[in-house]
């Protein structure tokens, strides 16, 4: 489906009066994040594939154009341009799945003018939150410090949208499966998931429900222990693996969902191991987030694999991450935005990886290290193939294996860019010698 209207009006006004002023000359338009979030070291630039594949199919619906044309603020002349409307021009882009800091161009479309103005909206709606439930769950991933991290987010995501995307954005970043069952299907992300409270309440006791659950599922099961007494959850769950050895399986791991983590997976790690349950895992649970994670493991919880939801899914505290959608040159050469803490870096850029830094320079200039922005759509045609969800995720977190700890740690030291010199002269020549 179109997202043709998937954008804020005032691209449609400036586009109607660049067109009934002639103007559509070829601009460069860079997305890129102002940025980092407090203890954040990096992004995780994510949404790019599904931004290109929407750039590609923007098209005008003759429900558009009606709609369009009820609201009496556009010429019919206008409204006839955007029936044939097609995205001609080219896009580069970091693969997706790049670590990237402040400041870096993640998409780059140099188009006529009208084209691509008119994506802005859309880009940034698709890639701000795509990359920050990636960013979020990249920090989550590296606090469990090895330990499995699984999406439970469907249920506080905004909405399915957003439990689908960030589903996939969470994947992507490291987190080893989902709860989300659509997700498991559209995008081949490995589901998983154990019982509620309410079947531990919907039978006469708590054994009674394990026994339940174990002999319809009986293949590694998850139980959740802390319906009512933790310990005494424990105790029944052990007593459920015991009986499942007998019968040649294996219960896989118990759930704490509530009370001090760091004390009662101590106290069920002993009891389990008393009864010679030592490969059952202990999964946690509740409102867990990358501080909580590091804590508990930093303080020795016997803890193998951390279920989070609400603050992956909306990567709670951070409400947004500030991606903007700004003109960097034209016909008549490099623009720059120079408004008071707003200020953009001009011109067509590239950057350049380095092993410890990036290196933030004017697209002639040849520079060491690996350049990030690729050619993706040329002339209005993809030249690069959409890759696997799978290759992205393999090719992500082999890109922040690279980054040094400084940056992945909770707490963390921002990813370094700097700018050429070419890049700070010009900015300087056209902000008439301001640094």
């Amino acid at each position: 489906m179109s997202k043709a209207l998937l954008t804020d009006l005032y691209q449609l006004t400036m586009n109607a009066a660049y067109a009934e002023s002639s103007k559509d000359d070829r601009a460069t338009f860079e997305l890129f994040i102002r940025h980092l979030p407090t203890d954040w070291g990096y992004f995780i630039a994510n949404g790019i594939e599904d931004a290109i594949d929407d750039a590609m199919n923007l098209r005008f619906s003759d429900d558009d154009l009606a709609y369009l044309r009820s609201q009496n603020l556009f010429s019919n002349k206008y409204l006839e341009t955007l029936r044939t409307f097609q995205f001609t021009g080219d896009i580069n882009a970091v693969r997706e799945g790049t670590p990237v800091t402040a400041n870096t161009p993640i998409i780059q479309v140099a188009a006529p003018r009208t084209q691509g103005q008119l994506l802005e909206t859309m880009l940034l709606n698709t890639i701000n939150f795509q990359t920050m439930i990636a960013s979020k769950a990249s920090r989550i991933v590296h606090a469990a410090h090895g330990s499995r991290v699984v999406d439970f987010g469907l249920r506080r995501a905004h909405e399915e949208d957003a439990g689908m995307k960030g589903a996939r954005a969470a994947y992507i970043s490291g987190a080893a499966a989902t709860s989300n069952v659509k997700a498991g299907m559209v995008y081949g992300i490995p589901i998983t998931g154990t019982h509620a409270h309410s079947f531990v309440m919907s039978y006469p006791s708590e054994l009674d429900a394990f026994r339940a659950y174990v002999a319809t599922f009986p293949n590694k099961p998850t139980l959740l222990i802390d319906t009512y007494d933790t310990i005494l959850g424990a105790e029944y769950a052990a007593i459920v693996g015991k009986e499942m050895e007998q019968r040649g399986l294996q219960l896989g791991a118990v759930r704490l969902d509530s009370g001090n983590l760091l004390e009662l997976s101590k106290k069920v790690r002993a009891l389990l191991d008393a009864r010679g349950l030592t490969s059952v895992s202990i999964i946690a649970s509740n409102d867990l987030n990358e501080y909580k994670i590091n804590e508990l493991l930093m303080q020795g919880a016997p803890i193998n694999g951390f279920g989070v939801g609400t603050e992956l899914i909306t990567a709670k505290p951070v409400a947004a991450i500030s991606g903007v959608y700004k003109l960097v040159e034209d016909g008549n050469g490099a623009k720059m935005k120079r408004s008071a803490e707003k200020t953009t870096y001009p011109g067509t850029k590239q950057v350049y990886r380095l092993a410890d830094h990036d290196v933030l320079a004017l697209s002639h200039e040849r520079m060491d290290g690996i350049p990030l922005l690729e050619a993706v759509v040329r002339n209005g045609e993809r030249v690069r193939q959409r890759p696997s969800l799978h290759d992205i995720r393999d090719y992500s977190l082999l890109c922040v294996s690279r980054l040094s700890e400084t940056v992945k740690q909770v707490h963390a030291v921002p990813y370094a860019m700097i700018c050429s010199q070419s890049l700070l002269d010009l900015s300087r020549r056209i902000t008439g010698g301001a640094p």
